[in-house]
């Protein structure tokens, strides 16, 4: 007698692997709605601008001045402690890139890679310099920026 051949597997639902289902739209895989990002972006680049710049004379005052609005007490206490001296050079930053390393539903860490124009005595020059901003979500729909430091310091990521 010949033999017979295995028989052929039920197919039953039981058995069927589960329907794969559409992957989520990046809305709800986020803690924040991408607005909220872009917001927080845009936030990090005006105040690390607002960082780098100043002007010969300009007080240690004026400079806080500009930067308070956009940062917590906290920070704000920190900066004062910490102003910038006078200087005799002339120093506007222009932020030339943006990136997120750190995103919680409270806070969000960006890093800011800004150009410094620099023009003293010595001429004209440019530096290449990168922050990471720390920003944490404030009472209603707003940021505050919370820290500021060098890029390279701390956690990448």
């Amino acid at each position: 007698r010949p033999a017979q051949p295995p028989p052929a597997p039920a197919h039953t639902t039981a058995s069927r692997p589960a329907a794969v289902r559409a992957a989520p739209g990046l809305d709800a895989l986020l803690p924040v709605s991408p607005a909220r990002l872009q917001d927080a972006g845009a936030l990090a680049a005006r105040f690390t601008a607002a960082y780098v710049t100043h002007r010969p004379g300009q007080s240690p005052g004026a400079w806080l001045a500009r930067l308070r609005p956009m940062a917590t007490s906290q920070l704000t206490a920190v900066l004062a402690r910490a102003a910038p001296w006078q200087s005799a050079a002339v120093t506007v930053g222009t932020v030339t890139a943006e990136q997120i390393r750190d995103l919680t539903p409270g806070s969000v860490t960006i890093t800011v890679q800004i150009r410094q124009a620099v023009t003293g005595s010595g001429g004209p020059q440019t530096v290449t310099l990168g922050f990471a901003v720390t920003l944490t979500r404030q009472p209603g729909d707003g940021w505050a920026v919370y820290d500021i430091e060098p890029a390279t310091a701390g956690n990448a990521g």
